[in-house]
């Protein structure tokens, strides 16, 4: 898969000139509500996008256990990662430091292209079973490919809502 085009060519920019773009594009997201914060926009988009899929409301920023209530109750733990598909090197998911979630929702992105690689949810149980205790940051990782065939497939939702985002929410 290609690439989508740029409307501009980066390396032509300076630096200053490439991080004042990237304040711009964060800017226009925070504008159309993409994104809450002015972090890498991965985790508020995968957020955003499990929102559209799942209904419900987005948990306060400062919500360490859950980052969606869907519409049916479920506290939803949103993970999410960016890939390049060709790298086979072993990958984990941001920490987890707390069980207290019904759904753990892991999204897999295409580096290059943003594009949804795959979707899996996982039950709080099965997500605890699957990880590995790292003492040093009292947290657990769960690695990439072990997710990729647990759990059940939403790889279809999501990309539906991925791809409806610019629509009325």
């Amino acid at each position: 898969m290609k690439p989508p085009v740029l409307p501009f060519d980066p390396t032509a920019l300076s630096i200053r000139q490439l991080l004042a773009a990237s304040v711009a594009v964060v800017d226009e997201l925070l504008r159309r509500g993409l994104v809450r914060t002015r972090n890498a926009p991965l985790g508020d988009l995968a957020e955003t996008i499990a929102l559209r899929a799942y209904g419900g409301v987005l948990a306060p920023n400062s919500e360490k256990s859950y980052d969606l209530l869907s519409d049916d109750g479920k506290r939803i733990q949103v993970k999410a990662r960016l890939v390049d598909p060709s790298d086979r090197r072993s990958q984990q998911f941001s920490a987890f430091r707390s069980w207290d979630f019904d759904i753990a929702l892991f999204v897999l992105f295409d580096s290059r292209t943003y594009d949804i690689i795959w979707a899996r949810e996982l039950a709080s149980a099965e997500t605890h079973e699957l990880g590995r205790r790292v003492e040093h940051t009292n947290s657990s990782a769960v690695l990439v490919r072990q997710v990729a065939a647990a759990g059940r497939d939403v790889s279809q939702t999501m990309v539906w809502a991925f791809e409806n985002l610019d629509a009325p929410g």
